[in-house]
């Protein structure tokens, strides 16, 4: 009986590392059509969302994700995205190997599966004065 508990302890040893893995897929979109989003971490460029392919893969890790989304017609916007303690590594904490090997390979940290950026239309540019004429007044009579 020891044994067994001992052998599952083990092969649960970095739970996040081994069921989740140390990368994932986040969906990140924006309501406008044909946007751009670029992924980044730190300043290093993590990968490109566009219509066509909103999905980025990307490493774990604590550190947070900037997203910065932009359309044709649309302001541009930028959002952070953070990550979170998997639900694996909190297995893996109280097993055996207290969260070293998940902490050690960056799963431990978990980002949200999928990220939606509200662009908000650009302003049109102010339309030109119109002239208005005066309506002719006629003579008192």
């Amino acid at each position: 009986m020891r044994w067994s508990i001992l052998a599952l302890a083990l092969l649960c040893a970095g739970c996040a590392t081994i069921v989740e893995g140390t990368t994932q897929p986040i969906r990140v979109e924006a309501n406008a059509p044909n946007f751009r989003c670029q992924v980044s971490r730190n300043g290093e460029m993590l990968g490109e969302s566009t219509s066509q392919q909103p999905m980025v893969t990307v490493s774990k890790s604590k550190d947070d994700l900037m997203i910065s989304c932009a359309a044709p017609g649309y302001q541009e916007r930028a959002e952070t995205l953070s990550s979170n303690l998997s639900s694996a590594t909190v297995a893996s904490f109280f097993l055996l190997d207290f969260g070293i090997v998940d902490a050690a390979t960056g799963a431990w940290k978990k980002y949200p599966d999928r990220i939606t950026l509200l662009l908000q239309p650009s302003m049109p540019p102010p339309a030109p004065p119109v002239a208005h004429k005066r309506a002719r007044q006629k003579p008192a009579s």
